[in-house]
């Protein structure tokens, strides 16, 4: 909305009267000038001012959705650089914006991109609306969401992290094998010995592999003897 004396005569009346205001003339000098009551001119000032504030409003959303979809078509080379080169102030505010993203997107690529974007972020903020994600159907969104549940790397994710050991796919349970190595505790490493003792003959040697060496770190921060 632009609202300036250039195009004063396509606006509604009561904007006459908020141009006045803006050039710093009073309410009664407006009054006079417009040969109007001082309370008509304090209402249209404030009806002036709502729908200012409303359009400012509506303009903020629509800037913050065109940044968004602007980041959802970069390569991931691209968004890498892109994170990598905003402000404190400007990282703020775009994590505001991937939060709300996760929470409204439908298209699963896109939530996908978000949810990578979280984890880059490495902010414990995000986990509590990434841990709910571990749940859904979409394997690789359920992959994605544990991988930026470990990069954020906080140890109150240990039993969403345990819980993905038994996850049908077998990278995910790779992941949280290996995850749990840095954010575990000593109740882990009964759970990471349990998968070992029991799932040896059937599951995959790469997803053993990560549980044994997630055990040799408990074991070394523990101090415990193998």
């Amino acid at each position: 909305m632009v609202i300036g004396w250039d195009n004063v005569d396509d606006l509604e009346d009561y904007f006459i009267t908020y141009l006045l205001y803006r050039d710093s003339l009073t309410v009664p000098q407006i009054a006079r000038i417009r040969n109007i009551s001082q309370d008509e001119v304090n209402a249209q000032l404030i009806t002036a001012k709502m729908e200012i504030r409303q359009s400012n409003k509506e303009s903020k959303k629509a800037n913050e959705n065109d940044i968004i979809m602007d980041y959802l078509a970069l390569t991931k080379e691209e968004r890498l650089e892109f994170l990598d080169n905003l402000s404190d102030k400007d990282k703020n505010a775009f994590k505001r914006q991937v939060y709300k993203g996760i929470l409204k997107l439908n298209n699963i690529d896109d939530l996908m991109v978000l949810v990578w974007t979280a984890g880059e972020f490495r902010d414990d903020r995000f986990l509590n609306i990434l841990y709910p994600l571990t749940e859904k159907g979409h394997s690789n969104l359920r992959r994605i969401a544990y991988s930026a549940i470990g990069k954020i790397g906080s140890e109150n994710s240990t039993p969403v992290v345990e819980i993905g050991l038994m996850d049908e796919n077998p990278q995910i349970r790779q992941y949280c094998a290996k995850f749990l190595g840095d954010i575990g505790n000593r109740d882990s490493i009964r759970v990471l010995e349990n998968v070992i003792r029991n799932k040896a003959d059937f599951e995959k040697e790469y997803v053993i592999r990560a549980c044994i060496l997630s055990l040799d770190k408990l074991y070394s921060k523990y101090k415990i003897k193998k």
